[in-house]
């Protein structure tokens, strides 16, 4: 039969069995590139992995960086509404710490002064009530007193008339 080309006659095709079935060799290079490509794939979606994972790492660092940036800032500011006199944090804790310590001893010192108001007043008070005591037995006597000289005795009346007679 002959061949009529591609105007769709009959074709007489020649089948060479040797040559439609791949060699030895030819599977191995086979294998060879598909173990190659699996390994690329695999070395594909590692540095993939690694690509993300460094762009998230980077964006973290970059917001860091900002926020560093940003206390920078902050801090510049404050220092720049800083006084020339104004204290330092260390310088101000000391300060502090001097001060807490000069008012415990002015805590002690005024504790001190109040126990010994305490026992003024204490000892005061005493003295009053002994005083008051004091007062009353004068009063009795005094009151008395008053009693006995306003009560004529009658020996010095008999004497004051006897010398009223004699004219002395």
């Amino acid at each position: 039969m002959f061949d009529q080309g591609p105007s769709g006659g009959q074709d007489t095709d020649i089948i060479d069995l040797d040559a439609s079935s791949p060699s030895s060799e030819l599977k191995d290079i086979i294998r060879q590139q598909r173990a190659e490509n699996d390994s690329l794939q695999k070395k594909l979606q590692m540095t993939k992995w690694v690509i993300n994972y460094l762009e998230q790492r980077n964006k973290q660092l970059e917001d860091e960086h900002t926020l560093y940036e940003l206390r920078q800032i902050r801090e510049d500011r404050e220092l720049a509404r800083k006084r020339p006199g104004d204290l330092t944090s260390i310088d101000r804790e000391s300060m502090l710490i001097l001060v807490n310590t000069h008012l415990d001893k002015l805590l002690v010192n005024k504790n001190r002064d109040k126990d010994m108001l305490r026992h003024m007043k204490t000892h005061y008070w005493a003295r009053m009530h002994v005083c008051k005591a004091k007062m009353k037995i004068l009063k009795r006597r005094l009151s008395k007193a008053l009693k006995r000289r306003k009560k004529p005795d009658p020996l010095q009346i008999l004497a004051e008339a006897s010398l009223a007679r004699h004219n002395t």
